[in-house]
């Protein structure tokens, strides 16, 4: 509780006034004991303990009265959401600010601040109510514990600044609950302010049954949510999805350069200028908008490829959200990459085709291995090795390590038969052939082997049936199930390893095992996780801010502007000696959804949670309020209760009334 007039503190000694005079008017009157007296006094002993008793109920309305009429006077005021301090600040605040590229957007079309701003606004003015506790800070890039003895500086600090970045609230609160469980505070609070993207809360993770039981686990943690989400608006968004050069058969210096892009709005349609800047020249079209999103491929004819690369941007003008207006590429000489199959079986044949679909391309190339052959394997040139046979001997199994640690990408498929144990860990549950077809119900959309492809479009996994399934396990608890039968269990199984993923898919791409082998799902996954093994043979031309990490030691500079940015969590086109690496928000940040207060109190079910709605609009100034009427009232309470008490006749000693002889009241009667 904090006060605007703190001044009148020294009146609160006025208080024992009302004491003070009972105390003197005592002092007016001299006892003298008389012998005739003491039988009148006995006589009289109830009614003077009930003047006693009217005396001091008297005396503490009165003081009360005083003191609640000082309080109002020093206009005090409490939190009516997060400041709650009446029944005693926390021993530590854990802040944990979503700062992802959605909470850039303006609070409304008349201000300028963005949800971010807002946010640090509103818990700065909240921490004035909070003295005594310690307060730890956690951001969605790093999520690194850090101990702020102020939170007037959160405004200031470089890790609360705005980014191009995307959030994972269920990783941020694992933070939270680590830091907890490590430092094991008295009494804790978690203050939360989010827009509740739907992308980054995660809401479909089986993270938060987990969160969940810990958070019920430590009884003295309350958590406090700001509630910033908005509804839709005619916000513009562009995205560059994929960006890819083809040299020229003839002539490796010249080609094409293909560019995938993606404009968003929220339902504005019209025609808006469009900026381009391609190695440094800027040029403007028209951009026409006829629907929510508009998909395109641009292509450009490059006849001399720049030393180390090209790059470029795109731009639209200022609107409601200056996070989202700019998206960036850089092309050069693609790196080839190999695929090793190792296997004997039917499927192998539909694999190598599917990791290398153009036999005119030499940049994409796939090689059948037989299992006794593992020797053979180019683990120095390989971006994807395939397995589809018995477990790799120890000298081999040592290689694949290295390799997946290196940023190279295992993918394992059954091979049928009995359960056993598969490379890398995976284990393989026995061949199961069903009575009705295996379905895939649910898959991970947004990231990963079975994301959306770059114009939108889901992956047909629910259109696919499967006569057979041997499911594939990774014993970690940080292995992620990126798609699920309707039975719960998982059709393909991921974890990172290093720098490196290895995967274990459910089905074998074989006709007898269904419909997989048709390719709709397989060519696109193979394709990604090829793109994605080729990190190890040379760093990416393209990349997501927050999920790209330069090295401790590395120095970047942006090229395509003069402003600060770090390449840790900024946009943009970085370079580091003849290397060049485009940097673009993650695609989930323009989609505009968004969870209900009842949602998240459905992932924290019996957590202790507050939910702050309208917190967009809020001013900083009214997340505390006055509360003198309050005592205003409680002071004319006090008095008026003293008045009654003070005219009563209950607590008052009455005097006894004679009594009147037998006999006199027959003669009065008679009379």
């Amino acid at each position: 509780m904090t006060y605007l007039q703190p001044w009148s503190l020294w009146l609160l000694s006025l208080c024992l006034l009302p004491i003070i005079i009972h105390m003197l008017n005592r002092l007016r009157y001299k006892t003298v004991q008389w012998a005739a007296m003491y039988f009148l006094l006995k006589a009289n002993k109830a009614a003077t303990k009930r003047a006693k008793l009217r005396q001091y109920i008297l005396l503490l309305f009165r003081a009360l009265a005083v003191l609640f009429l000082i309080w109002a006077m020093m206009r005090p005021k409490t939190g009516g959401f997060l400041g709650k301090s009446a029944g005693g600040a926390p021993e530590v605040i854990i802040v944990m600010l979503d700062r992802s590229a959605s909470m850039e957007a303006r609070v409304s079309s008349d201000r300028q601040d963005t949800k971010r701003q807002q946010a640090i606004a509103l818990l700065t003015e909240a921490a004035k109510d909070s003295i005594g506790s310690r307060f730890v800070f956690i951001e969605n890039v790093l999520r690194a514990p850090l101990e702020v003895a102020d939170l007037k500086t959160l405004a200031t600090l470089q890790t609360a600044e705005a980014t191009d970045t995307a959030a994972d609230i269920p990783a941020m609160f694992r933070t939270a609950l680590a830091y907890l469980v490590k430092n094991k505070p008295g009494s804790a609070e978690i203050w939360l302010a989010s827009d509740l993207q739907t992308s980054n809360w995660r809401d479909v993770s089986t993270e938060w049954q987990d969160i969940a039981a810990r958070l019920t686990g430590l009884p003295e943690t309350q958590i406090r949510l700001l509630d910033l989400s908005s509804g839709p608006g005619t916000n513009l968004s562009i995205a560059v999805k994929a960006a890819e050069f083809r040299p020229s058969k003839t002539a490796p210096e010249k080609g094409t350069f293909a560019v995938s892009l993606e404009t968003r709005s929220g339902g504005a349609t019209g025609t808006f200028p469009l900026k381009i800047t391609r190695d440094g020249a800027t040029s403007q079209t028209d951009l026409v908008l006829n629907s929510a999103i508009r998909r395109e491929a641009i292509k450009y004819d490059i006849a001399k490829l720049p030393e180390g690369g090209g790059w470029g941007k795109y731009e639209l003008p200022a609107d409601e959200n200056l996070g989202d207006n700019a998206a960036y590429f850089t092309y050069r000489t693609p790196v080839p990459l190999h695929a090793a199959i190792v296997s004997d079986l039917p499927a192998a044949k539909r694999i190598a085709f599917a990791a290398a679909p153009d036999k005119t391309r030499t940049d994409r190339t796939a090689e059948l291995i037989p299992p006794a052959r593992t020797a053979d394997i180019k683990w120095k040139d390989a971006a994807l090795i395939v397995w589809q046979g018995p477990p790799p001997t120890d000298a081999v199994a040592k290689q694949l390590q290295a390799f997946v640690e290196s940023g190279g990408v295992l993918l394992a498929f059954p091979a049928g038969g009995d359960s056993g144990n598969g490379p890398l860990g995976i284990t393989w549950g026995a061949a199961e052939n069903g009575k009705e077809p295996f379905r895939v119900v649910s898959w991970d959309e947004l990231d990963g082997p079975l994301a959306r492809t770059d114009n939108g479009t889901s992956l047909p996994l629910a259109r696919l049936e499967f006569a057979r399934r041997q499911v594939g396990r990774i014993a970690s608890e940080t292995a992620h199930v990126y798609g699920v039968f309707a039975d719960g269990q998982p059709f393909l199984i991921g974890q990172q390893i290093g720098s490196g993923h290895i995967f274990a898919c459910a089905t074998a791409p074989d006709p007898e095992w269904g419909s997989f082998s048709d390719g709709f799902v397989l060519l696109p996954m193979m394709q990604r996780l090829l793109a994605q093994g080729g990190t190890r043979l040379a760093p990416p031309a393209l990349a997501i801010a927050g999920d790209w990490q330069p090295s401790a030691d590395d120095t970047w500079t942006a090229v395509e502007t003069d402003r600060r940015r770090d390449p840790r969590w900024h946009a943009g086109v970085y370079k580091k000696a003849d290397r060049l690496i485009a940097l673009n928000r993650a695609e989930a940040e323009d989609a505009p959804d968004y969870l209900n207060a009842d949602a998240i109190k459905k992932l924290l079910p019996n957590a202790k949670l507050d939910v702050l709605t309208g917190a967009l609009t809020m001013k900083a100034d009214r997340l505390t309020s006055e509360i003198w009427p309050i005592m205003i009232m409680a002071t004319m309470l006090f008095m008026t209760l003293e008045m009654l008490l003070a005219t009563s006749k209950a607590l008052i000693p009455q005097k006894p009334k004679p009594k009147v002889p037998a006999a006199a009241k027959r003669e009065e009667v008679a009379a």
